[in-house]
């Protein structure tokens, strides 16, 4: 079973977005035993809290359903998860931190480096509007069918 983490500053928006879009993905595909993910921010402040209504909102009209409350990273899913998904080079920056060894490194890596239209950062929708959402969640969307391609050879 391959485990995947995906990552964002608060675990509010952009990575439960990217942990409910990818089980989306697999639950269609009829894949999910071969799949566990997760997902958590490099800061604990809204720890407990579910994800933002707005980003919840802006998926379930898409058809997927956020359930997931938000959880800071540590340590430990470094050493157990068999990747780390960011969102964006401050994340990923805070994550290679955490790193204990090279194979640690080797895990972290960016969502958008599986973008077909090219990598960089998910942007925070969080002070945007409504538009903010909806660009996320189509580069989410294709950003995460790239990855769950890539991880099962296609």
């Amino acid at each position: 079973m391959k485990k995947i983490m995906f990552v964002c500053l608060g675990n509010i928006c952009r990575s439960p977005l990217a942990h409910a879009v990818f089980e989306h993905i697999i639950t269609e595909q009829g894949t999910e035993d071969r799949y566990l993910v997760d997902s958590s921010g490099t800061i604990g402040y809204h720890r407990g809290e579910p994800a933002d209504g707005r980003m919840r909102e802006t998926a379930l009209a898409r058809g997927v359903r956020i359930d997931h409350r938000s959880q800071q990273l540590n340590a430990r899913h470094l050493r157990e998860f068999d990747l780390i998904i960011c969102m964006d080079a401050q994340n990923k920056s805070d994550v290679l931190q955490l790193a204990e060894d090279d194979h640690q490194l080797e895990k972290i890596q960016m969502l958008r480096d599986y973008d077909p239209q090219g990598p960089g950062d998910v942007p925070d929708p969080y002070y945007g509007g409504k538009k903010g959402f909806e660009t996320v969640f189509d580069i989410v969307m294709r950003s995460c069918q790239a990855l769950y391609r890539d991880l099962q050879g296609e």
